[in-house]
């Protein structure tokens, strides 16, 4: 395994950085959250600003909390500083321009690789092969056919330490394909990526990879008919993928508004138990955030996502075992720079604190 290299993490998330300004045309940024009209920032509305990776629907808790009011019915104010951030959500969080990170659970490892003290307090969805789709363009058809191109390919997908990149090495692998690989800084430049036949194929979040499809491309491996076997064979053992992260120091000093935020999670978390993906799409139609969206194209995506979200009963919590799982995925599919799972700043007691969560939901 390779020692941690800070600096070449560090030139990594510039880069990143700097390929999402070059974007800003095509990128779709929040300013705001539902609730800051209402609330104040005060002891007892206090205020937590925060980024959140992307406006895909696999962040579904929290686009559930935000739409349904629920951080308000918590008494907190929740200001969205970014709601597209998935390659400068690791700056925002080390300059402290956000005190909590939506995001992909990899950016909170490579915060960690950089030296900075993070806590992981709750995970929001788990990284499954059914979470997100294999999509070709409009003359790829069949994961076959890719096979054949050989290194005569190009696949899109989004920038390293994401998601839908690591999906990207797990279909490449599982299935021999030896494609080049761009990654790209967000969601809507792989979109176009494909749409407009620079890339071949691609590996996306679910509404994504169905905008693509609507648009000619072809399913090479729908996630809303995957089998048990196929989701194995990508990911023997899923693990937490978009969680709530924030630095040690700001967790602490904003310790009330961390519970009370976890705490609409929580509520979010059985509102969607207990909803329909009609009801889910009617709500977050009210986002805007979506308003690209139909709400028939959410309702025939949400069945898929809603297998990965955490239950009611586990509450957004990550066990041992679980980051375990992640730390193997980390090193060998998400390609974060110089990284070592074994390293003690990413072991479990280092990187993930349950305690705000238990204090979220006394029993």
């Amino acid at each position: 395994m390779t020692r941690i290299r800070p600096a070449r993490l560090r030139q990594g998330l510039a880069a990143a950085a700097a390929l999402v300004a070059m974007a800003t045309g095509l990128a779709a940024c929040g300013t705001g959250s539902s609730d800051s009209s209402s609330a104040t920032d005060t002891d007892a509305n206090p205020t937590l600003k925060i980024a959140v990776g992307s406006n895909a629907l696999n962040y579904l808790p929290y686009w559930v909390a935000q739409s349904d009011g629920l951080f308000a019915k918590h008494h907190v104010k929740v200001d969205v500083v970014n709601a597209n951030a998935l390659a400068v959500a690791p700056a925002l969080l080390t300059s402290g321009q956000v005190d909590l990170l939506v995001s992909a659970s990899g950016q909170s490892v490579a915060v960690a690789a950089t030296g900075k003290q993070v806590s992981i307090v709750a995970n929001l969805y788990d990284y499954s092969p059914r979470g997100g789709a294999f999509v070709g363009g409009s003359k790829v058809a069949s994961i076959k056919q890719l096979q054949g191109m050989g290194s005569n390919c190009t696949l899109v997908t989004t920038a390293k330490g994401t998601a839908t990149y690591a999906a990207a090495k797990q279909y490449m692998r599982a299935y021999d394909i030896h494609c080049k690989v761009s990654a790209l800084a967000t969601n809507a430049l792989t979109v176009a990526g494909i749409t407009s036949g620079q890339a071949d194929a691609g590996t996306f979040a679910a509404a994504d990879g169905a905008a693509v499809v609507a648009k000619g491309g072809h399913y090479l491996q729908n996630p809303a008919t995957m089998t048990d076997a196929e989701a194995k064979k990508l990911v023997p053992a899923p693990f937490p993928a978009l969680t709530v992260t924030g630095l040690k120091p700001t967790l602490k000093s904003k310790s009330q508004a961390v519970e009370r935020f976890l705490a609409a999670i929580d509520d979010a978390f059985r509102t969607i138990s207990s909803s329909t993906p009609e009801d889910l799409a009617k709500s977050l139609s009210r986002l805007p955030y979506f308003t690209g969206v139909s709400r028939d194209a959410m309702t025939r995506t949400l069945p898929v996502i809603l297998k990965a979200v955490p239950t009611p009963a586990s509450g957004g919590e990550i066990t041992e075992a679980a980051w375990k799982a992640a730390l193997t995925s980390y090193y060998k599919d998400f390609d974060l720079p110089g990284f070592d799972p074994s390293a003690p700043q990413f072991a479990y007691s280092k990187m993930i604190d349950m305690s705000y969560l238990k204090a979220a939901h006394p029993q």
